[in-house]
């Protein structure tokens, strides 16, 4: 039994005639009826009889039409999944996200992605740079949006820096330091610091300190919550380093100080992280184009 003779006796049971099937299949009436006859042979089992008004399926007819158009939309909606999955229009991607960019951020980028393909379905990660870095390595997320520590060089992974990110040495306006005319090194060394839990930022602070000739403290809290830093700051206990652009509000409120210290400001670019094996699959390819439209649209951090 071949595909196309399901497809003839399908268009006959559903045209009614043979003559109006020949039409709609564009062959000769002579070479469907050919076609049929030859399936019936192969079942062993008459399927059409005729009626004063055309045709009819027989009680055999009749069963092989269902599972014929059974047949035959699974076929077709088989193919349209194989293209659409070809086309990075089908399936799952997964993405890791750096805890700055996990809010409004990041929603605007799998906005514009589910209304570009929604039949992607979308598997999303937060974490910080050094877990999202091997998560991508070992392929438990195939693109990333992250910040970019300095000195970064991967022969494995492609870099796109898309905006600039400046993250500031803050304080609440409560804090002790913030009635001060003047803040030194030595007056943050003496601050209870609560900071994210990243080796490039503990390193880059030492590294501030000792060009103060000053030894760097042990943080009094160390976390990988974003939130819980901000939270930490307003509460007029710690100091923190924190982007700007999760404290617009707060700073514009007046309720969060940064701190003018020289070199407390630190900018870093941000971007998408890929590996190259991933980089032209065509569903990480939708993923960088709502990125870049995305991050495009954000102006105020737009490299």
């Amino acid at each position: 039994m071949e595909f196309k003779q399901l497809r003839h006796f399908v268009a006959v049971i559903e045209s009614g005639t043979v003559s109006a099937a020949a039409v709609v299949l564009c062959i000769t009436q002579p070479a469907l009826t050919r076609s049929i006859k030859n399936l019936e042979a192969r079942l062993h089992a008459k399927l059409l009889e005729r009626q004063p008004r055309g045709i009819a399926p027989t009680e055999a007819g009749t069963r092989l039409y269902h599972r014929a158009k059974m047949i035959l939309n699974e076929t077709e909606n088989t193919a349209s999944d194989v293209t659409a999955t070809a086309k990075g229009e089908l399936g799952s991607l997964n993405i890791g996200v750096a805890a700055m960019f996990a809010g409004d951020p990041m929603a605007k980028v799998l906005v514009r992605l589910a209304k570009a393909v929604p039949g992607l379905t979308l598997n999303v990660t937060e974490g910080f740079y050094e877990d999202l870095i091997m998560d991508l390595k070992t392929a438990h997320v195939e693109a990333l949006i992250t910040n970019f520590p300095p000195g970064i060089a991967d022969e494995e992974l492609v870099f796109e820096p898309l905006i600039t990110v400046r993250s500031q040495f803050v304080i609440s306006a409560g804090h002790p330091l913030a009635r001060k005319s003047r803040t030194t090194w030595a007056d943050v060394r003496g601050c209870n610091l609560a900071l994210v839990r990243q080796a490039h930022v503990s390193s880059l602070l030492a590294d501030l300190f000792a060009t103060e000739n000053l030894t760097m403290g042990r943080p009094a809290i160390e976390t990988n919550s974003l939130s819980l830093l901000r939270s930490l700051v307003l509460s007029g206990n710690y100091a923190s380093i924190l982007p700007e652009h999760l404290l617009e509000e707060d700073i514009a409120g007046g309720r969060i100080k940064c701190l003018e210290l020289k070199g407390a400001t630190f900018e870093r670019s941000s971007g998408l992280i890929l590996r190259y094996s991933e980089a032209r699959r065509p569903a990480v390819q939708h993923f960088i184009e709502a990125a870049r439209a995305s991050f495009s649209d954000w102006p105020a951090l737009a490299a």
